[in-house]
């Protein structure tokens, strides 16, 4: 539970049950407690302690503030240096903490004296200061310090606060009169929240300068240990006393763990435990992530790409889906490949998050999350470790694909950033050209692709469709789209297109056609959606809701078709949009959606909005003249190596956006350069760092063909000729006064930091980011923090020191000591900036989706603003202030997520290019004619017919409430009073909330809360399951002890595929599932040993029906998938002889003289006819079927086809043949691959059954 779940008042007073209504409701629901109280005595030790008993059961920490005061003959002795502040202070405590007035104090006290012992709880004291810097006597002293206020906080970040008049004194302390308001940080009270946290933190970290604050004197709290009770309290002395329940009999208490402890062990293989992954993680899950999750879960090895917008969480999806998948044995084999300057974030991400500590390979060794180089012997360096993670630019290389081609195969693979792989050419649709990512996954002719070595795959990418309606059909090729639709993309693009024109005007679509793909659709493994039928039927009535549903497959589509009602041709029009592999096989959540859920309760956490605003700033005389003479050079050079080389150019385009992004980047760039051109070593990390090449190389493979040929003649003459440019450059460059843009970012600063606590600056550059970080130093001290590939950094006093990334994100989401961080955006990943308000794009990549993804790392769910401000820095009167300054305001502003853009966004990043390397003649006609374009798509909607959010499942879905198993606190009570092993666990004397293990000898730092975990990830352990050493814990425990007969509680369990273990009780007349170890408990509790052996036929019936449902789902899948990728080569062969014939038609149209040619005929005899040339065209006819095939004068192919030339078809002719010959051999490879598998019934569901009961010593 939340603090935001609580009905709280916004006041209360005297009338009010405070105890009951506010302190144990918010204490229960917190981790964090801090009070300032009033003067220190026994009476306002229990009142401050009202409801704290709340704060021990869930491991939470308080900090307590409160007042002392000094006699005159004390402060005049520590004034002449005759007495310790600390020992006269300890005395005056020590006077107040008199024997408690009541029991009622005294259990009171009880409760502070266990925190305190047990480190939860710190105290200190403050004193008012004088002029003369010492304190202040008693009697001047009492009218000071009356602060009573205090802050709740809980597992998720949020606070609750009160301040006013509370009553401590003795006489009044079970009946006080007081009063107090609330405040809250999730509504319009939390400006005055902020009030009561500001004032309580000034005063603990002595910055106010009129009060002294130091920690409890060590003979006070001594003195307070002293009331410290043997068991931690339970409840607050003012509760109503419970009648305690007559307790039943039991199992004997050793048998009883035993018991408990199978149970926990079994706990990830049992049949319903789905949400025991997400219950034991660290992560609490938004409504659409655990949506996604359990589907993932479900439906496994099914095939699927994750495409959430940026900032919604896919990788949380992922995530959650991959721990319950890895607990339950479903995936032993996995492989996960990221773009690498991701890698480490998401082998970070995967243990914090996931307790999943995989093995990361670079390359050249294998390392876990701690750095620890794990050694192997496996020849094959992908098969060295069953669970591996990668980065997608090393396993798309030539030499790799092959190693991966011939590594076992893996039960899942996930590819993140997936877009990534891709085609070479658009335009040219004759001609496939995959890039290497793409290669990877597809294979070629020589090396098995990925996804003919993996069960499952997932793509996680928030835009696959990048430039062209066809990235998303390759993508859903390789998840397992088959048929008519994976057999052509222009069957694909087209159906869009029909319903494009459908919506326009219901006849002008091509029916016939979008009916077959539907039912083609229907045929390959998606099924009509129920709610959409049930929606439709009340719409249109039973009737026609019947024949519109059976139109796919119906013998009379033009009769049904014609009589159709308006509302059925919308009916239509939306199961055509409905019903498509976009909707089977990706799952994208919006922000849009995500509003949905919040406006009916389901989501609690805000969803910002955005306030961008762009700043063009002027530079300076001396900053413009240099800027325009090294944009010259770059141009000049620019073209001098695309004259040599085509592609060689691409090293004047890096240093071109260096340039935008500042003159310290560029003058690193030189120095790299001029290095390069006088060493004339041609090596990639003398021209590049891995801010240059990390898309760009992803999708272009640019790293493995870039460099320049040095010992080519011509090369070595340009090369030698840029040296007097670079190191004139250089010169000027180490001149240049202050950076403009750099007084702007202070200007901006000084306005923000009024309003908002925090900054987040982006660059593209670690160089910049040096500048940056150095520059904000030197005003702003040990506030500043960076973060990149080299991963955290801070100011030390002395040096920028490395840290590590959770001291980072807590340093930062506090806002206290840590207010600007300085990030390169491929390192920003899984950083928690949800605090943060504002962020500063420094410079602005050409491409705007990258500048939406850096805004995604604030625009996020459960920001704590209404409002996130971006800025967006441009150097004025550069191509990327034209171009952006005139982009239309949906694109060009970035106030709402632009995703579904995609395709013309990448227009943006080539317009830049091709201006920046224009003549100054050319440039201002460059802009105008690009902007012009872009802004016409944009205002035009011309996103190819396809636009994702209209074609994925957009429903607002409410999970099931399943139980996990077991929870993380019942797991931490089950070890921690365990008779056999609680001993071992001590509270932790410096983490509160974590525990010493002593465990083979050692003591091991260990914790059961998530929130600690999060906060203390390489220095404390998470005893949750996948941890190795609660395997090792609960494997510890003896097994429990079998009966013959009478058992309470019977274990069945099978070893038959992945395995699965399932419990039952006698329950009543007939047997029930335990799934829960509180039922497990209330079973044991219950005493009743009524189970016997020959009862278990009951039971055994359930579990084998639950294990062959998931046994069938599997091969169901398996089975459709075998079934599409055959009926997308059938239907690649029938579009091949279709082509085929239309060329012999088109031929007959320009007779030669030794033509034999058959008669010209439209009909399928056309196809029939090229039986004459055999193979392969006579053995694909004999093998797929013609029905459905229609040769029609008036096709659009045949059309394009006769304004061929006769030579040219003849080429053509040749390629089909070629093409044929290929698709006849995968055909056919593809059905014995099936009729081997096919035959297969699953493997037969074997159980043994035992029987646990009570002792017998």
């Amino acid at each position: 539970m939340s603090l935001q779940d609580l009905n709280l008042n916004i006041s209360y007073g005297p009338t009010d049950d405070r105890l009951n209504s506010f302190f144990i409701p918010a204490m229960a629901a917190s981790v964090r407690y801090e009070r300032a109280a009033g003067y220190f005595s026994s009476s306002m030790l229990a009142v401050a302690a009202a409801g704290v008993y709340k704060l021990i059961l869930n491991g939470g920490t308080m900090r307590l503030l409160c007042g002392a005061d000094l006699a005159e003959d004390d402060v005049e002795a520590i004034r002449r240096g005759h007495a310790a502040l600390e020992e006269r202070v300890a005395k005056r405590m020590k006077m107040r903490l008199a024997l408690p007035e009541s029991e009622y104090v005294r259990n009171r006290l009880e409760v502070l004296a266990w925190l305190v012992g047990t480190g939860q709880l710190e105290i200190k004291v403050v004193l008012p200061k004088g002029p003369d810097g010492h304190p202040l006597p008693g009697n001047n002293a009492e009218s000071y310090y009356h602060p009573k206020e205090g802050i709740f906080t809980d597992t998720q970040g949020n606070q609750i606060g009160f301040s006013g008049s509370i009553n401590e004194s003795g006489t009044a302390i079970e009946d006080n009169y007081e009063t107090f308001c609330v405040y809250f940080s999730w509504n319009e009270s939390k400006p005055y929240l902020a009030q009561v946290r500001r004032r309580f933190e000034r005063l603990w970290e002595h910055k106010e300068d009129n009060w002294i604050a130091m920690p409890i004197p060590e003979a006070v709290k001594q003195e307070l240990l002293k009331f410290r009770p043997a068991m931690p309290p339970t409840r607050d002395p003012a509760e109503p006393e419970e009648e305690p329940p007559i307790a039943p009999p039991t199992v004997d208490a050793d048998q009883y763990e035993r018991i408990l402890f199978r149970f926990a062990k079994d706990a990830p293989r049992l049949l319903h435990a789905g949400r025991l992954g997400m219950t034991t993680c660290t992560v609490t899950p938004w409504p659409h992530q655990t949506k996604v999750a359990e589907i993932l879960v479900r439906q496994f090895p099914e095939r699927f790409m994750l495409c959430d917008e940026v900032g919604l969480g896919k990788t949380v999806e992922c995530g959650l889906a991959l721990r319950q998948l890895v607990l339950s044995g479903r995936v032993r084999r996995l492989l996960i490949l990221v773009p690498k300057s991701v890698l480490k974030q998401w082998q970070e991400e995967l243990y914090e998050k996931f307790v999943l500590n995989i093995p990361r390979y670079d390359g050249q060794s294998f390392r876990d999350v701690f750095d620890r180089e794990l050694r192997t012997g496996e020849a094959n360096p992908w098969d060295a470790f069953d669970m591996l993670l990668s980065s997608s630019h090393l396993a798309k290389r030539r030499e790799r694909q092959a190693e991966i081609a011939g590594a076992r195969k893996w039960d899942l693979v996930v590819i993140d950033e997936a877009h990534h792989a891709r085609r070479k050419d658009f335009l040219n649709r004759d001609q496939y050209r995959p890039n290497r990512l793409l290669e990877l996954l597809n294979g070629t002719g020589q090396v098995v692709g990925l996804k003919d070595k993996t069960d499952g795959l997932w793509l996680a990418t928030a835009t696959p469709m990048q430039i062209d309606p066809v990235e998303v059909w390759d993508l859903l090729k390789v998840v397992g789209m088959g048929g008519r639709w994976g057999a052509s993309e222009d069957n694909f693009m087209r159906y869009f297109e029909e319903l494009r024109k459908a919506r326009d005007s219901f006849q002008n679509a091509d029916w016939p056609f979008v009916l077959g793909m539907l039912d083609d659709y229907l045929g390959t493994g998606g099924s009509v959606d129920d709610n959409f039928g049930r929606v439709a039927e009340s719409r249109v009535g039973f009737v026609e809701w019947d024949q519109v549903k059976s139109l796919p497959t119906s013998g009379n589509q033009a009769g049904v078709l014609r009589q159709l009602s308006p509302t059925g041709q919308m009916v239509l029009i939306e199961m055509a949009r409905r019903h498509t592999p976009i909707r089977r096989f990706i799952h994208r959540n919006t922000r849009s959606l995500l509003r949905e859920y919040r406006s009916r309760g389901m989501l609690k956490e805000n969803v910002p909005e955005r306030d961008p605003r762009s700043e063009f700033i002027p530079m300076k005389p001396d900053e413009d003249n240099l800027y325009r003479r090294i944009e010259e050079y770059i141009r000049e050079f620019y073209q001098k190596y695309e004259a040599e080389r085509r592609g060689l150019g691409f090293i004047m385009t890096v240093y071109r956006r260096r340039l935008t992004s500042s003159f310290y980047a560029m003058r690193c760039s030189l120095e790299r350069r001029l290095r390069f051109l006088t060493g004339g070593q041609a090596q990639g990390a003398v021209l590049f760092d891995d801010d240059d090449l990390e898309q760009e190389e992803l999708e272009a493979d640019i790293a493995e063909s870039l460099l320049p040929a040095v010992e080519d003649e011509a090369m070595k003459r340009l090369l030698l000729g840029e040296i007097r440019y670079v190191e004139e450059f250089l010169a000027d460059l180490q001149k240049l006064g202050t950076d403009s843009k750099l007084e702007q970012l202070f200007r901006d600063l000084g306005e923000i930091l009024k309003r908002r606590e925090s900054v987040i600056i982006f660059t593209q550059y670690a160089d910049t980011m040096d500048y940056l970080r150095e520059r904000l130093r030197q005003v702003y001290g040990s506030q500043v923090a960076c973060y990149s590939g080299r991963g955290g950094e801070y100011w030390d006093g002395e040096k920028w020191a490395g840290t590590s990334k959770e001291k980072i994100k807590n340093a930062f989401r506090q806002a206290t000591d840590l207010k600007f961080l300085i990030c390169t955006e491929s390192a920003s990943e899984g950083l928690n900036l949800q605090t943060c308000g504002v962020l500063i794009n420094w410079d602005m990549p050409w491409n705007p989706m990258r500048v939406e993804q850096r805004i995604g790392r604030i625009d996020r769910i459960g920001q704590q603003y209404a409002r996130v401000w971006v800025r967006n820095y441009f150097y004025d009167r550069t191509v990327e202030a034209d171009i952006y300054g005139r982009l239309d305001d949906r694109i060009g502003s970035f106030e709402h997520v632009v995703g579904e853009l995609q395709p013309i966004l990448v227009r943006v990043g080539q317009a830049i290019e091709r201006a920046a390397m224009a003549t100054e003649a050319d440039r201002e006609a460059i802009i105008e004619r690009e902007v012009a374009a872009i802004n016409n798509a944009v205002r035009g909607e011309e996103v190819a017919s396809l636009n994702l959010d209209r074609f994925v499942d957009d429903r607002v879905e409410t999970a099931a409430d399943q139980p996990a198993p077991i929870t993380l606190p019942e797991l931490e009570t089950l070890l921690v009073t365990s008779l056999a092993l609680g001993s071992r666990f001590s509270p932790h004397p410096e983490i509160v909330g974590a525990h010493l293990l002593d465990w083979h000898g050692d003591f091991q730092a260990v914790t059961f809360n998530p929130v600690v975990f999060d906060e203390h990830p390489n220095t404390v352990t998470l005893l949750s399951f996948g941890s190795p050493l609660l395997a090792e814990i609960l494997e510890a425990i003896d097994e429990p002890i079998v009966v013959e007969r009478d058992g309470v509680v019977a274990r069945l369990h099978s070893d038959t595929g992945v395995g699965a273990v399932g419990y039952f009780d006698a329950g009543g007349e007939q047997s029930k599932q335990v799934r829960t170890l509180r039922d497990l408990r209330a079973t044991l509790d219950s005493g009743q040993a009524a189970v016997q052996l020959n009862d278990v036929g009951s039971m055994r019936a359930d579990f084998v029906g639950a294990m062959q449902e998931r046994q069938s789902r599997a091969a169901n899948i398996d089975q459709t998938r075998q079934r599409s990728a055959i009926s997308a080569v059938e239907e690649e062969c029938r579009q091949l002889l279709l082509e085929a014939a239309y060329i012999e038609l088109g031929k007959a149209t320009q007779p030669d003289l030794f033509d034999d040619l058959p008669p010209v005929e439209f009909s399928v005899v056309a196809i029939e006819n090229l039986k004459r040339h055999g193979y392969p065209f006579r053995g694909a006819i004999s093998a797929v079927s013609l029905a459905g095939l229609t040769v029609r004068d008036e096709d659009p192919l045949y059309l394009r086809l006769l304004n061929r030339r006769r030579d040219a078809l003849d080429r053509r002719f040749v390629g089909i043949t070629e093409k044929l010959k290929d698709a006849l051999n995968r055909l056919v490879s593809s059905r014995r691959a099936a009729s081997r598998s096919g035959g297969s019934e699953g493997e037969v569901v074997s159980v043994a059954a035992t029987l646990y009961g009570k002792c017998v010593r």
